[in-house]
């Protein structure tokens, strides 16, 4: 499966880190996809002070569960 476009909003405090946390998250994200075939899918996980590494699993799980990838 190929990810054409994705949209990450990050919190401001991820400002200074930002690219290298897009990154960590879009590929953990795009790792737990699954087999979906959907054209368009918003995810939302709040970031209550989660560190970068914590956010992209939080992301990553909620991509599996929404899409049946791997939880």
């Amino acid at each position: 499966m190929r990810v054409r476009r994705m949209t990450l909003v990050l919190p401001a405090r991820l400002r200074g880190m930002a690219e290298h946390e897009a990154r960590r998250i879009a590929e953990e994200a795009a790792a737990r996809l699954g087999d979906s075939s959907r054209a368009s899918l918003r995810i939302e996980v709040a970031g209550n002070g989660l560190s970068g590494h914590a956010l992209s699993g939080a992301v990553g799980r909620a991509v599996g569960a929404r899409t049946g990838g791997r939880d």
